[in-house]
């Protein structure tokens, strides 16, 4: 798989961080995690995926993300994959960043495929609260998940290349290898 650009997007715990892993473990793919930038500050702030964050943290998060992205695109090699991970809500500061990875895509001619995760609430129950979660500074509070679930819609976006998957029943290696034949296919 060569030169594109996969964007697993969901709420937490649906499984964005397995899958790439997965899609990456298959192919040639770079991941760039969303907590890879998050954790930069999450980590200085002692974020703990529970208590709200301080005013000011997603706008120095974008400016990290603005760094890697100018790295993809300037530096990295034209064939090179990347898989991407991200929970998007429906607003306007969400899809400034959305807009900024379909554009990262096009400025490197890139095919961009963008992919809608979702599972059931019970998946989502369960993923929550894992250890793993905590480790890496992501929101592990399963009430406060599911109310985000309820309250916070996914960023709506139209794209031809776009990929809805429900990842309830599907392993991690069933739900990349969808994604890869899918991404395969995809044109820039």
């Amino acid at each position: 798989m060569e030169n594109k650009v996969i964007y697993l997007i969901g709420h937490y715990g649906v499984g964005k961080l397995t899958i790439a892993r997965e899609i990456c473990a298959r192919t040639d793919a770079r991941l760039f995690d969303n907590h890879l930038i998050n954790n930069v500050v999450f980590s200085l702030i002692r974020a703990d995926g529970k208590t709200p964050l301080p005013e000011r943290t997603w706008e120095l998060i974008q400016v990290i993300r603005d760094q890697a992205v100018a790295a993809i695109t300037e530096l990295a090699s034209a064939e090179t994959s990347y898989v991407l991970t991200n929970f998007l809500a429906d607003d306007e500061i969400d899809r400034a960043v959305y807009l900024q990875m379909e554009d990262m895509a096009r400025r490197r001619g890139s095919a961009f495929v963008p992919v809608a995760l979702s599972a059931t609430d019970e998946a989502h129950a369960k993923r929550i609260a894992s250890p793993d979660r905590e480790e890496r500074l992501k929101h592990t509070d399963v009430a406060s998940a599911e109310r985000v679930r309820r309250e916070v819609p996914m960023l709506r976006f139209a794209h031809p290349n776009r990929l809805d998957l429900e990842t309830t029943n599907l392993s991690p290696r069933e739900a990349a290898q969808a994604i890869i034949r899918h991404a395969e296919q995809a044109q820039p």
